[in-house]
């Protein structure tokens, strides 16, 4: 089997359309009342503290870019493009890592404007003697982060912004994921967790409204969370591998393992139908440390022979020399109508609680 690493090919938006940018888009604002609860003093009693508040403007992985107009023009406009709209590899359609909600000098930033849940301030300063990166936290909003690069001249942003492209687009990500992950926990499946375990040896964060699917190979875990039009899944299985191999190069091995495991799952509508790595498609390869492991990442697409289902998937190999062996954990998702790159965030997010 032939395993193809993606290459990227970055189209920029034009300048026209960039500066569109700057008109803003009505986003819905969700707010949670929090209830208080007085309680009688009783022997024993506990009380959980209720979540803070979230006041936080727009969608997800969305970002307000502030930054002046004559420093926006040119190659810094290039840079946070490039920086937040890069496709993200392996989904079925091409969607950006990030939505630009609006560019609008801080001076003329609305309230609204503020609010949203990432802002990434661009402060030209020609006493600058290095460009830089900070970070703070719910400035305006709760929660919120709030980016902030500083250089001496434009150019020199934007070469700070595409030299460093990968380091602040996973601060930026690994904020979205430490909320989405905050709520996550509060409603855990845990006996799903437990089964889980007992079959991989791995504890892992599974939310509630998951369920646990009967695959043919009792080797298999498998736990679903279905909705009328889409569906997540999460696959589990233990496999062997080569040790000297290296884990890099021991991709196309996991590959096989996956569409070995996917062959048993069928369409129950297509007699002869089968789960399967589309293989034809770009599957990327790549190295990433979770809480201090490093795992093997695949990202690509799957779908079902002689059938027109199919989706994206990520998948993720932990591996264990003394034993020779692989726990691969991986995450599919089904939604022909909907944007892939949240609900796969759901689901990715989810191995950063593996431990």
């Amino acid at each position: 089997m032939v395993i193809f690493v993606h290459i990227l090919f970055k189209v920029s938006p034009s300048r026209a359309a960039r500066n569109m940018l700057r008109f803003p888009i009505m986003r819905h604002t969700s707010t949670f009342l929090l209830a208080i609860c007085s309680l009688l003093l009783v022997f024993g009693c506990r009380v959980e503290s209720a979540p803070e508040a979230k006041t936080t403007a727009g969608y997800d992985y969305q970002v307000v870019v502030l930054c002046d107009d004559d420093v926006w023009e040119g190659d810094v406009a290039d840079a946070v493009c490039d920086l937040l709209e890069e496709d993200i590899p392996g989904l079925v359609r091409p969607e950006g890592y990030f939505d630009i909600a609006k560019q609008t000098p801080a001076s003329e930033a609305t309230e609204f404007d503020k609010k949203y849940g990432i802002l990434l301030n661009i402060n030209i300063i020609p006493s600058t003697e290095a460009p830089t990166y900070s970070v703070r936290e719910n400035v305006y909003a709760t929660p919120q982060l709030s980016l902030t690069v500083k250089a001496s001249t434009p150019e020199q942003a934007a070469q700070f912004l595409w030299a460093n492209a990968e380091e602040l687009r996973e601060v930026m990500i690994a904020s979205e994921r430490a909320e989405y992950l905050k709520g996550a926990e509060r409603k855990p499946a845990k006996q799903l967790m437990e089964d889980f375990t007992a079959a991989t040896g791995y504890r892992m964060l599974i939310p509630a409204n998951f369920s646990k699917a009967n695959p043919a190979d009792e080797s298999l875990t498998w736990y679903i969370r279905d909705y009328k039009t889409k569906a997540q899944y999460i696959f589990a299985f233990n496999t062997a591998y080569n040790p000297e191999a290296g884990i890099q190069s021991a991709s196309a091995d996991i590959v096989n393992a996956i569409n070995a495991k996917f062959s048993t799952i069928s369409s129950k509508d297509v007699s002869g139908s089968r789960m399967q790595v589309n293989t034809y498609r770009d599957i990327a390869a790549d190295i990433v440390e979770v809480n201090g492991n490093r795992l093997l990442e695949l990202r690509g697409c799957w779908e079902v022979s002689t059938d027109y289902m199919g989706g994206s998937f990520t998948a993720y190999a932990i591996f264990n020399p003394e034993t020779a062996t692989a726990t691969v954990v991986v995450f599919a998702l089904y939604a022909p109508e909907d944007s892939h790159r949240r609900l796969m965030h759901e689901l990715e997010d989810l191995i950063y609680t593996l431990e």
